[in-house]
């Protein structure tokens, strides 16, 4: 517990002026998180060869970096990996691989491009995401720690609990619907928002459980170890990633 109290704090001191300096400092703080995280990703394929490593490295850095159209930016990544297919056997890169470092790097540039742009519209929405997903992910642990009966989906994380789960969606519900009514938009109907931040809640879990199904077929614990206590970038994001993209999704069909 106090190596994961240690490793959060140091985050925040790193994290939280980056976030609210903005600009091109935050921009630079996403790339190397991005770098890291494709690092992971590339860990768990231990025999890639160093080529598709280092395309993996200079594609995500460049597509995080330099702001253009989203499906250009997922074309380009899938013409890239699929290319390369021609270029290797099929024991050291093939289609599955390949499918596997495509669909990951998509996301990652997702989640790191989108974060810049909703940081550069608006700071005050990026912590509401964030607060939907701090909120819920820390009332779900607490509350299941102390009161934890009841498996969620145990053949995939056993030790998440029903009841963990609902205090957690309340508190991730509830706390950021106010401050998106007073920091956001205040004149936003508030069915609208609890509505919109009670999905948010529920997929930013569902996240965290297909990261932790992903890392129960490669039978890792974490995906890294670089945040004692936490485990990896990925380990962090997971339902971060999960949120931004639902909430994107949703305001474009609103």
């Amino acid at each position: 517990m106090k190596k994961r109290i240690i490793s959060a704090l140091l985050a925040l001191i790193i994290l939280v002026p980056l976030i609210f300096i903005g600009g091109i400092w935050f921009k630079v703080g996403l790339c190397i998180l991005s770098l890291f995280a494709i690092k992971e990703v590339l860990d768990i394929k231990k025999e890639l060869p160093i080529f598709i490593k280092v395309v993996s490295y200079m594609l995500i850095l460049l597509l995080v970096l330099f702001d253009m159209s989203m499906i250009i930016k997922i074309l380009i990544t899938i013409f890239i990996y699929y290319i390369l297919l021609v270029f290797f056997d099929r024991d050291k890169y093939n289609v599955e691989t390949s499918t596997y470092l495509m669909s990951f790097s998509i996301l990652l540039i997702m989640i790191f491009s989108y974060t810049y742009v909703i940081r550069k519209t608006d700071l005050n929405i990026l912590i509401y995401l964030l607060l939907i997903t701090i909120l819920t992910d820390t009332f779900a642990y607490i509350f299941g720690k102390m009161f934890g009966k009841h498996k969620l989906i145990e053949k995939i994380s056993p030790n998440k609990t029903i009841e963990g789960s609902i205090s957690g969606t309340i508190f991730g519900t509830l706390i950021p619907s106010i401050f998106y009514i007073y920091m956001v938009d205040p004149g936003q109907s508030l069915i609208f928002i609890i509505s919109l931040t009670f999905i948010l809640s529920i997929i930013g879990q569902l996240g965290d459980l297909v990261f932790s199904d992903i890392k129960r077929y490669y039978k890792i614990k974490d995906f890294s170890n670089i945040m004692p206590g936490h485990g990896g970038i990925l380990d962090r994001l997971d339902s971060i990633i999960f949120v931004i993209v639902g909430y994107i999704i949703i305001i474009n069909f609103i």
